[in-house]
């Protein structure tokens, strides 16, 4: 007798065997998932911040860094006529993109300011804590505007 295809009995056996291998790697994908989630925020971060300092040796006036509800925005003001540029998009919500939570330490600070050699003008560093699903990563800017880590 002449058999094709596969029995029920075979096809069960491997759908199971895809389900349980499924179901052990599953875990880590999601923790693979978060951790590339905190580093692209964090990527972004240091990215808007170099783009800031860059902006304020290229424009020759102070320039600010801030992050409001996620959303990191590029502020110089015009020192004649006191109007305020916004450096670059803004639409871009970096807490909805990455899913990521952000928390500044000292709490007090939401946005740093650099001169116009792109230096900071904050008395002490910044700590920028960026986390998701139990993994966090650390922005450490030092009080003259230089990223540490």
């Amino acid at each position: 007798m002449n058999r094709r295809g596969f029995s029920l009995m075979e096809i069960l056996t491997v759908m199971i065997m895809i389900g349980i291998m499924a179901s052990l790697a599953l875990p880590r994908l999601n923790s693979t998932l978060a951790k590339q989630s905190v580093r692209g925020a964090r990527s972004a971060i240091t990215t808007a911040h170099s783009r800031a300092r860059n902006a304020a040796i290229s424009r020759g006036r102070r320039t600010a860094f801030a992050i409001r509800n996620g959303v990191l925005v590029i502020l110089s003001r015009n020192p004649v006529t006191g109007v305020v540029d916004t450096v670059g998009r803004t639409s871009d919500s970096v807490t909805s993109r990455f899913g990521v939570t952000f928390t500044v330490n000292p709490s007090t600070r939401d946005t740093l300011v650099f001169d116009s050699r792109g230096l900071g003008t904050e008395g002490s560093g910044t700590d920028i804590y960026v986390s998701k699903s139990g993994y966090a990563d650390t922005v450490s800017i030092s009080s003259l505007g230089r990223v540490l880590h």
